[in-house]
Formats: structure tokens, C-alpha cells, sequence
């Protein structure tokens, strides 16, 4: 009898101690800091991932954190969490995709967290890339930006010599254009891969482009254009994000001198081209290959059939219009 009372007490023990052991695991992850894990997994995966991503996490981060303090457990977050967050960004005018850009970034780094069961969190808040309006100014507006007196050497100079280089190289983004490189030149072409799309683009090397590649190339630094100087990868979309915003806020001095009412920043020179192009009746695939698009799988397709020398021509069919 004394046996089987001592035998069962410890059965007890053993299920005691069991569960409170789970109960134990259950509420550490309960207390998981959310922003101190989110920094190490960032710190974890700084060397694999783009520094656009990792800024796109900490961007992020900032903007919950101050939505929410500091004080934030993993299981705290909650979908009504999200979605007062989402709230809270719209009363802020906040637009829809940067609202979705900071969604899908603390969805990338809770699921690192706690698995792909938290996915189902941010199923009532908007994750998707909404069609946005971006507006083109005409050719001759474009006119009147290229002949501005302006004073040599100044930034204001660079900026519109800037706005002209990504019209005339059929649209090519900033950000392309401040991580261009010397070598990326050669045989009268440009050749280099988007950094946001991984698309490679080639273009046909315009006396007007030569000009400008020639007033800012220097042998002291392998990028063509005074954006960037730093050869480690952090440091240099730091620069970029600088240079990104200086040159935003100089193109609206820009658009002011040249009578310019439009709203003009460095995506409007990529529009512009765009509209051009279809407005001289090139072809949408051929559109699709110099934007370096890869949005539509059927553009994609005829992408791969179109002759470089048929860009070229549409390329300074449009240039010569302004």
C-alpha cells in the first residue's frame, strides 16, 4: 500500500513538473522582446540580404515601434494591433504602399520569429502594391529643364544634367544611375542590372548621354556620377539614400526655375520617357525591356524576341523631340 501511494505521488511529480515546464516555455515566448529579436535576426541576415531590405525593416521597425512603444511582446502582436497600426499610418498620410511595405516587413521578420503560423495576423491589413498615378511632364517641359541657364559646376546643374541622363537612357532610375559604374560602359552601351528587379538593361550610348558621362567621370572613383564614394555596401546605399534626397529637393527648385507647377522628383524622368515612348507608338514590349520591367509574364516573353538595334532607334527617335 505505502508502495503504491509513493509510486503515485510521484506520477504526480512527474506530471507536475511536465507541465510546468511547458507552462514555462509558454510564457518566454510570451515575454520575447519583439524589437530586441527583430534586431538580431537583422544583425543575422545583414550579409544575405539587399541593404534596401534590411532599410526597409528598420524603417519599419521605427515607424511600430513608435506607434506602439518599445515595450511589445512577440504574442502581443495581435491582428487589432495591425490593424490599428495600418490606423494609425493612414491618419499620418502615410501612403497605401509604403503602409503595405512596412506590413510586409514586420510579416518577413514574426514569421522568423514564431513561424508561418503568424501569417494569418496580417490577413485584414493591406500587403499589396496599389497601381499609383505617376505623373509625366510634357516634352516640352523637358524643353525648358535642358535649356536652363545654369551655373556650371553647380549641384543644381548636376541635378538637371541627372533628370536628362535617365530620360535620355530610356528611363533609367536613380538609384542606377548613382551605382553606375565606368566598367558598365563599352562597345557604345550601357549595360547594367536593375538593383530592384535584377532585370539586365542595355542602351544604345547617345552623343547627349556621352556628354554628360564625360563632365562628371572622374579617375579617382569608379562611379561614373559624385553620388557614391564608399566601397562597403551599407555605407553606399547610405550615401544613396542622401544623395536620393538631395536630389528630390533640388528637382523642385528645378521645376520652379523652369515654370514647372508639377510636382518633380527623380521617378518623373523614368514617366516621362515611358509616356513618350508610347505616345511615338513604340511598342509596348519594347517599353516593357528598356523600363526593365518584369511585372507582366506575357511582356516578359516578347521581351526576349526584341532586336536591341529597334530600341536604339525608338530611343533617339524620342530624344531628338525635345
Amino acid at each position: 500500500m505505502e508502495v503504491n501511494i509513493y509510486f503515485n505521488i510521484q506520477i504526480v511529480l512527474c506530471h507536475s513538473t511536465g507541465h510546468e515546464d511547458s507552462n514555462r516555455e509558454m510564457r518566454a515566448e510570451e515575454q520575447q522582446d519583439f524589437f530586441t529579436s527583430a534586431a538580431d535576426i537583422i544583425n543575422d541576415v545583414k550579409e544575405s540580404l539587399s541593404p534596401s531590405t534590411i532599410s526597409n525593416y528598420e524603417v519599419a521597425l521605427r515607424s511600430f515601434e513608435a506607434y506602439a512603444g518599445n515595450n511589445v511582446t512577440v504574442d502581443s502582436i495581435s491582428a487589432d494591433v495591425l490593424k490599428g497600426f495600418e490606423r494609425h499610418l493612414r491618419k499620418r498620410n502615410v501612403s497605401q504602399n509604403t503602409s503595405s511595405c512596412y506590413m510586409r516587413s514586420l510579416r518577413s521578420l514574426l514569421t522568423k520569429m514564431a513561424g508561418k503560423e503568424k501569417c494569418h495576423l496580417f490577413d485584414e491589413v493591406y500587403t499589396g502594391k496599389a497601381n499609383t498615378q505617376k505623373r509625366a511632364i510634357t516634352e516640352q517641359q523637358l524643353s525648358a529643364i535642358k535649356h536652363l541657364q545654369l551655373q556650371e559646376g553647380s549641384y543644381l546643374c548636376l541635378a538637371r544634367d541627372i533628370f536628362l541622363f535617365s530620360y535620355y537612357a530610356c528611363g533609367m532610375p536613380f538609384v542606377d544611375i548613382a551605382f553606375m559604374r565606368k566598367d558598365q560602359i563599352a562597345n557604345g552601351k550601357l549595360s547594367y542590372f536593375r538593383r530592384k528587379t535584377g532585370v539586365g538593361v542595355s542602351v544604345t550610348l547617345e552623343p547627349c548621354m556621352t556628354e554628360i558621362i564625360n563632365r562628371y567621370k572622374s579617375d579617382e572613383r569608379e562611379n561614373v556620377f559624385p553620388f557614391i564614394t564608399a566601397n562597403d555596401e551599407v555605407q553606399a546605399y547610405a550615401q544613396y539614400l542622401k544623395a536620393l534626397n538631395h536630389y528630390n529637393r533640388t528637382l523642385k527648385t528645378l521645376a520652379k526655375k523652369a515654370g514647372i507647377s508639377q510636382n518633380l522628383t527623380a521617378y518623373v524622368a523614368r514617366h516621362s520617357w515611358a509616356s513618350s515612348a508610347f505616345a511615338a507608338n513604340v511598342d509596348m514590349p519594347v517599353i516593357s525591356k528598356a523600363l526593365g520591367h518584369t511585372d507582366s509574364q506575357t511582356t516578359k516573353i516578347y521581351i526576349k524576341e526584341i532586336n536591341d538595334d529597334r530600341l536604339a532607334e525608338a530611343n533617339r527617335e524620342i530624344i531628338d523631340r525635345i
